[in-house]
């Protein structure tokens, strides 16, 4: 019970040559190992030669340091940096459908307006919204959203750069 209060989320920042299959060998190893990925996100960089890779996992600072060793010694690896919250910006961006009538209309635009979302199409039985902010923007903007039948949700893992 111990070891459980002492987990949380970790951003895992990687560098990696853009070679084919190193997403594969990567994600690979937390499966081996059996850590969860909680997101997983990739993208070429300024440089064409090269992805970064951000991986979000749970667990306590003996495994991340674990994690950072093992990720460390493949070959296309070239930086593991474990990302702190306070030296970092972090987002996540979300589409959400949800169904609408011409009651609740009203009720999910001011929704939107509060967290500065945008919405994108509106049908008549639906509308798609665009919220990009931390986990807890988007977990609360979802739940407010629920009551109004969530219909398709689509949310990217954890982006992150450092300040």
């Amino acid at each position: 019970m111990g070891e459980e209060q002492n987990e949380k989320e970790y951003v895992l920042s990687i560098l990696a040559r853009n070679n084919p299959g190193v997403l594969l060998r990567i994600s690979g190893l937390f499966s081996r190992r059996c850590y969860n990925i909680l997101s997983i996100v990739a993208c070429q960089t300024e440089d064409t030669d090269y992805s970064r890779i951000l991986i979000v996992v749970s667990g306590d600072d003996r495994i991340i340091r674990q994690v950072d060793k093992q990720v460390s010694k493949l070959v296309d690896v070239e930086k593991v940096t474990v990302l702190q919250p306070d030296k970092a910006v972090i987002r996540e961006h979300l589409l959400l459908k949800v169904s609408r009538t011409p009651q609740t209309s009203e009720k999910l635009v001011e929704i939107a307006n509060v967290f500065h979302a945008k919405i994108l199409d509106v049908e008549p039985d639906s509308m798609i919204l665009e919220l990009t902010g931390d986990a807890a923007a988007i977990n609360s903007f979802i739940e407010l959203a629920n009551p109004y039948g969530v219909l398709q949700i689509l949310r990217t893992g954890a982006m992150a750069m450092e300040k």
